[in-house]
């Protein structure tokens, strides 16, 4: 298939509305989250209540990840969403591929009475080719880390995205962050 068909073939994204009619429900271990029905969704095989994950592939290929874990033993190490989110962040900017990383937003926020971390950086990921550099790529990424004592889970939602175009990554992430209930 050529380029222009396989283009014509994927959904337009650009015109998607964040309404509810625009997104399904995804359920799965005692958790929920609405995503946009237009996205093909992946499961890691060795995935189990305890922890795994979940892929949301956009048509564009944009990727929107939900993972979980045992909560004991991330509190091990962090005792909030938030100090887990600000870990999570500095290890993507301590990459070797990322350049100019800048946090534009932070927040905390109460999700079905969770404390919440959430988050958007941009940064340029450096291009690498076999011969020389190519153009870095600027991308937006989001993030919610959220630590259930219900549940005793944490769990993650992010995504990395192209800066630009027509599509509007926010308002998506919005619409699945606002969605999910953990139990």
């Amino acid at each position: 298939m050529r380029v222009e068909q396989l283009k014509a073939a994927r959904p337009d994204l650009s015109g998607m509305d964040t309404a509810k009619s625009d997104f399904e429900n995804f359920s799965m271990y005692g958790f929920t989250i609405d995503y946009p029905s237009a996205c093909r969704v992946e499961f890691n095989s060795k995935s189990r209540r305890e922890s795994g994950d979940v892929g949301f592939t956009l048509p564009d290929s944009v990727k929107v990840f939900l993972s979980w874990g045992e909560l004991e033993k991330v509190t091990k190490r962090f005792a909030t969403a938030d100090e887990h989110a600000n870990y999570s962040l500095d290890a993507m900017k301590k990459g070797k591929n990322v350049k100019n990383f800048e946090r534009v937003s932070r927040d905390s926020i109460s999700l079905h009475d969770h404390n919440t971390s959430v988050n958007k950086v941009r940064f340029d990921e450096k291009a690498l080719k076999i011969f020389g550099r190519g153009k870095d790529v600027p991308r937006e990424a989001y993030s919610l880390h959220v630590h259930c004592d219900k549940s005793n889970r944490y769990f993650v939602l992010y995504a990395m995205a192209p800066v630009g175009g027509n599509v509007t990554y926010e308002k998506i992430i919005e619409t699945m962050r606002d969605s999910f209930n953990c139990h």
